[in-house]
Parts: structure tokens; C-alpha cells; sequence
């Protein structure tokens, strides 16, 4: 083992020579008429944003007037303490871009200061890519109850209420607050290939805050191919008491475990779609979610305490909680080509007044109940009891065995070739499974596999791949733990269940993808 991780540290070394020789390549890519300008820790308000003339963070984000719609600011390597505020609009057209410069490694760290977020994203069509977001601040405890604690530091890591916003590979942890918000101003907002974890306080009440929270009107919000666990409370959270939850667009993402750093295993939910106003226009298809068997809180949950409008919930796949998914009062379901497993309670399903589910598109579905015979609803039905009463399932799959084998995920990413994220299930308990990745590796790239909690070290694996499986642990223990004075120790998923995050190297480059360095800066006050 010793000398796999030799190996792979050296080959990170070599990943980081093969960027530096490749870089001119990239200004290639460009369109002629865009320009790059250049940040660093050091820069100055004075410059001109050139590679030799930087500007300060503030300074990039404050929109320059030489910078125009299609042009892309680099971020270079280090960290940038503090809070910060962008106002740069590009147009329909062109998006401005804001991006970790290749190969370097930049974090943004809060240090506890107070405010709505640690990066707060005003102005329009703007792409930020590729950085990581934290606060170094140990103070994750507070003794006061509530959403509003005033005697911590509580920012979002990132905070939207620009419009058109596209937030892409950003890792997102140890905010003191939510990870990500994206309020309703934030019209057609992209959340893609997050990583958040780690996010929130406690409080002597529950664990506080979510990895992404979020509300919407006009437009569809697209939260895709992120991964959002071990946050103090819930994984996504579009929850409002007066504003409006309409128009989601939820693909892809894998959810797991969030809540159990706070120690409550009851109040917390992977994903939360629901509030004191109508939900409606909710697209939920293809996400990943995992509670283990000590969370006895929902894994899914869509509805609240209104009626709600349409929603489709489509090809999921849903591990554990109690229940493992809630369907609260919506005038229209569908619901098809979900894998249900729980250890418990599957479903819970309460209807409008004056709904007939015989109207819902709710059939075709797995469910696994393990030894619980009657885990439908408060009151308790079978299997054939819940068909029965409400007219649906007719073609489902009910099983009280076990699931054997593994079932693997893979979605690679559709702004970076060669990046992907692996979700794996693994009924088996095998001390490790073997992946196909040829359609996601080119054969002689070279590649590198993170254990997704466990980030911000080496990688798992590194290597030339040479086509075919290549055999990914699933027995480990080693994970990283929150910043600050927390008492709960955070465990690892365990052999049950695994994500991995892989990049690969083009082989000739041609798309300019590089590898963008994953782990944490070093962070010191």
C-alpha cells in the first residue's frame, strides 16, 4: 500500500509537468476577440490584469471596464482570505468566465468574518469554475437555538442572487453556514459538479445548515452532478415559508449522510423539496442518495405542508432513511423507474383533497423492504394493500430479499473531458469492484481516483490506464473530519457504499481539459 501511494504521488508530480508544458495550448481554444486576465493573492487594484500587471480578487470582481462579455479571468495559486463580492456581467451570449488557472490550486477562505457569504455572486451570465471555497474559523458550536446565531460566524460559502449564473466544479466546505444558496433572483442558475460537504454549525437545538439551499419563480434552476454529503443538516434544501419553490431541474446528483456529523439522525434529509408555499415544475430524475442504517430521518422528501403542483421523479435510486421517500400532497406524480431501499419504512404518500392517485404515472418501480412486511404509509400496508389502495404499481418489482451484486453510476462530466463521478452501491460487501471506465478514459491517459471523502489527500489510484476495469476499494476508513470544535467524529460510508471522483489527461489535448488540482490549499491565519 505504502508503495501504491509513492507512486501515485509521483505521478501527481507528473500530471502537474504535463499541465505546465501543454498551457500555451490553451489560449489556442479561445475565440480571437476574448481576452485573459490574470488574479493573484499579491495583485494589485493598480494593475491591468495582465500576466505581469495582476489584479487583487476585489479588484477582478468589481468588473473592470476593460473586461467584456467572453472574456476569461484567471485565478492563480493560493489563498485569498476574506469575503468578496462579484458584480461582473457578461451577456446571453458570452459568458464571462471566472476560473482556477490550470494545474494551480486556488482557495477562497471566509477566516469567520461575518456577512451573507464568502463569495457573494451579484451580475449576470457569469461562469465560476473549478476553485474551492472554506472558512479556516473553528467556531462550529453555538449556543443559541435557531437559523440565526449571532454569536458565530454563519456565511453561505457561496451566495446567488445574480441571474444566469453558472457555478461549475466548484468544492464547496467547512462554510460556516449553508454551502451553496441561490435565492429567487437567481433566474435559470446552474449548480454543476459541485462537491459539498462539511457545510453549517451545531446548535443546541440540531445541526444547521444545508449543502445547497434554494427558492425560484421564473425560469428553471439545474442543479446537476453534484455530490452533497456529511453537511451539519440537509443535503439540497428548496424550502420556502413566503417566497416560491417552482421550476427545478434536479439531475445526477448523489446525496449521502448529510446530518450525521451534528449527531441527530432524525431532523435531516439527503434532499428536501417542500415548504409553506406551493411546490411545482419539479424535475428529480437519475440522483444517488444513501443514509445509513443509524439515520432514521427522511432520505427523500418532496412536499411540506401546502399542496403542491407536478412533479416527475424518474430512474432514482434511494438507500435507507425512515422513510425513504416521503411524497407529500401534489396534484401530479410521476413516478417510474425508481430503486427504493430501505430498512424500514419505503414510502410514505399523503394526497390532496380531491386527488385520485389512479390519475398519478406511478408504476414500475423497485422497491426492497428487507424484513418489514408492511412498510407503506403511517397506516401500514402491504404490498398489495398499497396497490390496491391507490392504484398504482401495477408492474413494480417487490422484494423482501436482499440486494446482491453492485450497481455503478457514472457521469462524466460535460464541461471537463476526462472528469467523471462514480457512485457505487455495493450489495456485496466486496473489499473492492471493478469499474469499466473506457468510456470515460482514453486509452494511455493517464489518470487519478479520489475517494471523494477523503479529498483533499492523494489519490486512491493514479496510473496510465490500459483500457478495460480497473479495481476501486471500497474498504476504507480514512475521511476528512470538519474544521473547528466539533465533537462528532465522521465516519466513513464503509464498504456499503462508495463516490469517487476521477480525472484523466487527453491523450493529445486537443480539448484543452487539464486537471485542476482538488485538494486543499494550505490554510493559515
Amino acid at each position: 500500500m505504502k508503495a501504491i501511494i509513492v507512486l501515485a504521488n509521483r505521478l501527481s508530480r507528473v500530471f502537474q509537468m504535463i499541465i505546465k508544458l501543454h498551457i500555451l495550448l490553451l489560449f489556442f481554444a479561445f475565440n480571437s476577440f476574448a481576452t485573459s486576465y490574470h488574479v493573484t493573492v499579491n495583485g494589485s487594484a493598480n494593475g491591468d490584469g495582465s500576466e505581469f500587471s495582476p489584479w487583487d480578487l476585489r479588484t477582478a470582481l468589481s468588473h473592470p471596464p476593460s473586461v467584456t462579455p467572453g472574456d476569461t479571468i484567471w485565478l492563480h495559486a493560493g489563498v485569498y482570505k476574506g469575503h468578496f463580492s462579484s458584480d461582473l456581467v457578461g451577456s446571453e451570449d458570452a459568458n464571462i468566465i471566472v476560473r482556477q488557472f490550470p494545474g494551480e490550486r486556488v482557495t477562497i477562505d471566509g477566516i469567520g468574518q461575518t456577512g451573507s457569504g464568502i463569495l457573494s455572486i451579484k451580475g449576470s451570465y457569469v461562469s465560476y469554475w473549478g476553485f474551492t471555497i472554506t472558512d479556516s474559523n473553528t467556531q462550529r458550536l453555538s449556543q443559541i437555538s435557531g437559523s440565526f446565531p449571532s454569536d458565530i460566524p454563519n456565511a453561505t460559502g457561496v451566495n446567488i442572487t445574480g441571474h444566469h449564473i453558472k457555478l461549475i466544479n466548484v468544492i464547496v466546505h467547512d462554510a460556516p453556514g449553508n454551502g451553496i444558496a441561490a435565492w429567487i433572483q437567481s433566474i435559470d442558475t446552474e449548480i454543476y459538479g459541485c462537491v459539498v460537504y462539511h457545510n453549517g454549525w451545531q446548535g443546541p437545538d440540531r445541526g444547521h445548515g444545508h449543502a445547497f439551499y434554494s427558492q425560484n419563480l421564473n425560469g428553471t434552476k439545474v442543479v446537476m452532478d453534484n455530490l452533497m454529503f456529511n453537511n451539519f443538516s440537509m443535503g439540497l434544501h428548496v424550502y420556502t415559508e413566503n417566497g416560491s419553490i417552482q421550476g427545478f431541474h434536479i439531475e445526477g446528483n448523489s446525496c449521502f449522510n448529510n446530518g450525521i456529523i451534528s449527531g441527530d439522525t432524525k431532523l435531516t434529509a439527503n434532499a428536501l423539496v417542500g415548504g409553506s408555499q406551493p411546490a411545482d415544475r419539479l424535475v428529480y430524475t437519475d440522483n444517488y442518495t444513501f443514509h445509513n442504517s443509524s439515520i432514521i430521518a427522511d432520505n427523500v422528501r418532496f412536499g411540506y405542508a401546502v399542496a403542491n403542483g407536478d412533479i416527475i421523479v424518474k430512474d432514482n435510486y434511494m438507500m435507507g432513511g425512515f422513510p425513504v421517500l416521503r411524497i407529500n400532497n401534489w396534484n401530479s406524480v410521476e413516478l417510474t423507474g425508481n430503486t427504493i431501499l430501505g430498512f424500514g419504512k419505503l414510502v410514505y404518500l399523503e394526497v390532496p383533497s380531491g386527488v385520485q392517485t389512479s390519475s398519478y404515472d406511478w408504476d414500475n418501480n423497485t422497491y426492497y423492504a428487507g424484513t418489514h412486511d408492511k412498510p407503506y404509509n403511517h397506516i401500514s400496508l402491504n404490498f398489495d394493500q398499497w396497490k390496491q389502495t391507490y392504484s398504482i404499481d401495477a408492474n413494480s418489482l417487490y422484494t423482501t430479499d436482499a440486494p446482491v451484486g453492485t450497481k455503478v453510476f457514472i457521469r462524466p462530466n460535460k464541461y471537463e473531458a476526462g472528469r467523471s463521478y462514480i457512485t457505487v452501491y455495493n450489495w456485496d460487501l466486496k473489499g473492492s469492484v471493478d469499474v469499466d471506465l473506457s468510456d470515460i478514459i482514453e486509452e494511455g491517459a493517464n489518470y487519478e481516483i479520489f475517494d471523494i471523502e477523503y479529498l483533499d489527500h492523494s489519490p486512491l489510484l493514479a496510473g496510465k490506464y490500459q483500457g478495460g476495469s480497473i479495481s476501486i476499494p471500497m474498504n476504507l476508513t480514512q475521511k476528512s473530519q470538519p474544521i473547528g470544535n466539533i465533537t462528532t467524529v465522521s465516519k466513513h460510508t464503509g464498504l456499503e457504499f462508495g463516490v469517487y471522483l476521477i480525472r484523466s489527461i487527453p491523450v493529445d489535448n486537443r480539448n484543452n481539459n487539464f486537471l485542476t488540482d482538488t485538494k486543499k490549499a494550505d490554510i493559515k491565519n
